[in-house]
């Protein structure tokens, strides 16, 4: 299938028409709402005691299904995988977009409508965040020198003009005019429908009808709009070139091509965890040559900047590594709550890769990346707004002097 490759690369987004053949489409509903009634059913046996009967979907605004749970996916509907995410149409798309032509299903939801109206949406947002990724100037160096490393989706059931973007804002920094849009929206207002759609930034309503497709990078300035009880069953994840698979119950009621296809992922998220593992016991071992040569497996022909990313990367992994080994080193409530779970597009494999390395091991790692996280914060708390942060002392935008990664495998290979 051809894409605009240079218009993705250019917008941020590509909308691709008639991506789900129409004879699919029927099945294909039908299969979603017998998913979201399974989840629904999760739901009300996860409520609180102060919850709805139908617990957490009669109380978001967006509720999502996630087809990894247990019980979502079996022969009545399998087809949502089989036919969207691991189709040919959709690997092959997602191969010609990113830096590495290997995508991997990253995670496979879907976006369904509220129980009520909920006026005003998110909000416009980057689905980034400084804690455990990068500073935004460093990503979009990567992105523009390497392409990226994971493309996300919104693939509707049903028309769906729920999203909005601005275009071209994956490859900058907020404006000043974005950003007061963006603090305003913060407050509280009396009415706060479509607020968030009126600053001047040039936002766009992604207008999609049924079996159209959004693919788009998760640097964007984006948001939902009002969220209406209007009938929503909107497929949303993403491709990345890692991949990591804590439940793989759900391949089980795959067609034997389509589980065949998850038994590649899983190998090479395997095969990237030992590329990983690799390029930190190097760091152990001051060991610089083999360093470059585990990073060339993590991220094959990585550019400078590409190479930067992943030394930050794995800076957050070696942070998270020895917050789950030492239980006496002082760590925010984020970062431990960050490194409890996997984030396998940030090379985050969570805690049963922190136990390949033992307490003394995640002491030496912390020491030798110690100095890289010392660049990229602050003495001083920062907040930027349109983040998936809450104010922190990490740099949401700028890439210090020095946080580059041959600045810093100077740093420890000559043993400083």
């Amino acid at each position: 299938m051809k894409i605009d490759i240079d218009q993705f690369m250019d917008q941020g987004f590509l909308i691709l028409r008639n991506f789900i053949a129409a004879d699919k489409l029927e099945s294909l509903r039908t299969s979603c709402d017998i998913a979201l009634e399974r989840q629904k059913a999760f739901w009300a046996q996860q409520r609180g005691p102060d919850d709805p009967s139908g617990g957490k979907y009669e109380k978001d605004r967006q509720p999502r299904v996630h087809m990894e749970i247990p019980g979502i996916i079996d022969e009545e509907t399998s087809n949502i995988i089989e036919d969207f995410w691991v189709a040919d149409d959709t690997l092959d798309t997602a191969a010609q977009l990113l830096c590495n032509p290997e995508p991997n299903v990253s995670s496979m939801m879907m976006m369904c409508n509220p129980v009520r109206d909920w006026p005003g949406g998110t909000g416009y947002h980057r689905d980034i965040h400084p804690i455990d990724m990068a500073p935004l100037d460093a990503l979009v160096a990567d992105f523009l020198e390497n392409g990226p490393r994971y493309t996300q989706w919104n693939v509707p059931m049903y028309d769906d003009n729920v999203l909005w973007v601005v275009p071209g804002s994956h490859r900058r920094r907020n404006t000043e005019q974005e950003n007061a849009r963006f603090l305003d929206d913060l407050k509280p207002h009396s009415d706060t429908a479509y607020t968030h759609l009126q600053y001047t930034g040039g936002g766009e309503q992604v207008d999609l009808k049924a079996g159209d497709a959004v693919v788009y990078s998760n640097f964007l300035l984006h948001t939902g709009s009002t969220y209406t009880t209007k009938k929503r069953r909107t497929l949303h994840g993403g491709h990345a070139i890692f991949s990591d698979y804590p439940e793989f119950g759900f391949t089980e009621s795959l067609a034997p091509k389509a589980w065949a296809t998850f038994e590649t992922f899983a190998r090479r998220g395997e095969q990237k965890k030992g590329a990983t593992e690799a390029s930190l016991r190097a760091v152990i071992a001051r060991d610089s040559d083999a360093y470059r040569t585990a990073v060339e497996s993590i991220q094959p022909g990585a550019g400078r900047s590409g190479k930067t990313v992943i030394a930050i990367y794995l800076c957050k992994a070696a942070l998270h590594i020895r917050a789950l080994k030492d239980p006496g080193f002082v760590a925010t409530e984020d970062t431990k709550r960050r490194a409890s779970v996997s984030h396998n597009i940030s090379l985050n494999w969570g805690p049963d890769f922190a136990d390949r390395f033992s307490l003394g091991e995640s002491k030496i790692l912390w020491e030798r990346f110690k100095p890289l996280d010392a660049k990229l914060s602050s003495d001083i708390e920062m907040f930027e707004p349109a983040f998936q942060s809450r104010p922190m002392y990490y740099y949401f935008n700028e890439l210090p002097e020095g946080a580059d990664a041959e600045s810093w495998i100077t740093n420890w290979s000559n043993g400083s």
